[in-house]
């Protein structure tokens, strides 16, 4: 069987070495998660903090927490019961019998046919990397995507041995991820409703968004009681207690009411309604109508600032120091290994 990732106890030979230089190395390892710094500088800003005998524990504690992620997401659902199964009453016992007949000449004919295999060939192995590989961690502002459930793993660890604790459990990264997604979905249908129109159903569900806004300053009484429907239920309950399908516009009413949708909206506006993509600037006057989107403000307040300042493009000179800077980077980080290997040598 594959050996067990116990990454309490790296951590904690790591913490013996590291002494009093535990806090620094904890701001370095949040700082790369935060894309604030690149692995060749965190990788030498542990080797100062550490001895040249000890740096293995540096290398052994970012694989140990990329295996701990990587088994997280590759963790396989739990296999669900057939219904035949479930459905399976227990007073069929001669069945039960019968099966036990055939399952013991079954065995015999299987005893005579077995061919010893070594287990530990088909048991999942974590392939370890060496230690001049370069880790690379994804980055959700990179990808443009939403983080997965490995990397939301890993910046938990570094938020819990923040706080003293020593595991996150599997059930906490899946709820993070869910409140991600859940306050992606308002923000977005917070922009899009300032960006066009929208229906109202029972008042409060935003559907239909993108569609024209009627002019309320036209007598349209028809077409309000259906442009704002008070129902989306799909049955309805008759006099006589009984649930029967709710009754659907057919498609002569439809069409009627689509034409006297388009009739009440005004050729200046349908000319005025932004159809392009959505912007920043779209997204920061949401953020500023609708402060109760984020309802943290120490998360609110990074996220207006962020916004602010990608407003604004790179110059020319930026973009060269950032090129210089790389290659600042890259030369230390030569140097580096250079010493080390000669320290090595010696």
């Amino acid at each position: 069987m594959a050996v067990p990732i116990n990454l309490n106890a790296i951590k904690k030979d790591l913490t013996e070495a590291l002494g009093d230089s535990i806090n620094a190395y904890q701001q370095s390892l949040k700082a790369w998660f935060r894309q604030k710094m690149s692995k060749e500088e965190f990788d030498t800003e542990a080797r100062k903090m550490l001895k040249a005998d000890m740096v293995h524990l540096h290398n052994r504690f970012l694989l140990s927490i990329l295996a701990k992620c990587q088994v997280l997401s590759n963790t396989p659902a739990p296999a669900e019961k057939s219904p035949s199964a479930s459905n399976s009453s227990p007073k069929q016992k001669p069945k039960l019998k019968r099966k036990a007949t055939t399952a013991t000449t079954n065995r015999n004919n299987y005893t005579q046919k077995f061919i010893p295999v070594n287990p530990i060939s088909y048991a999942p192995v974590v392939s370890p990397r060496s230690l001049e590989d370069d880790i690379n961690v994804g980055f959700s502002s990179r990808e443009a995507t939403l983080p997965d459930i490995s990397m939301v793993h890993g910046r938990m660890y570094v938020c819990a041995w923040e706080n003293g604790l020593d595991d996150v459990a599997e059930n906490a990264v899946k709820f993070v991820m869910t409140a991600v997604e859940s306050q992606l979905k308002d923000i977005i249908v917070k922009v899009l409703g300032r960006k066009s129109g929208y229906k109202l159903r029972e008042k409060r569900f935003k559907y239909s968004i993108g569609c024209d806004v009627p002019n309320p300053y036209l007598r349209r009484s028809q077409l309000k009681t259906n442009y704002f429907r008070e129902s989306s239920d799909a049955t309805e309950i008759s006099n006589s207690g009984i649930q029967t399908p709710t009754i659907r516009l057919s498609e002569e009413a439809a069409e009627l009411e689509a034409i006297q949708q388009l009739a009440s909206v005004s050729v200046n506006e349908q000319m005025q309604n932004d159809k392009g993509p959505i912007t920043l600037f779209h997204l920061l006057d949401a953020l500023q109508l609708y402060r109760n989107v984020i309802p943290s403000h120490s998360v609110y307040v990074p996220a207006v600032e962020k916004t602010i300042h990608q407003l604004s493009h790179s110059t020319h000179e930026e973009l060269e120091q950032d090129v210089i800077h790389h290659q600042e980077v890259n030369i230390k980080q030569q140097l580096a290994n250079q010493q080390y290997q000669l320290q090595l040598v010696l």
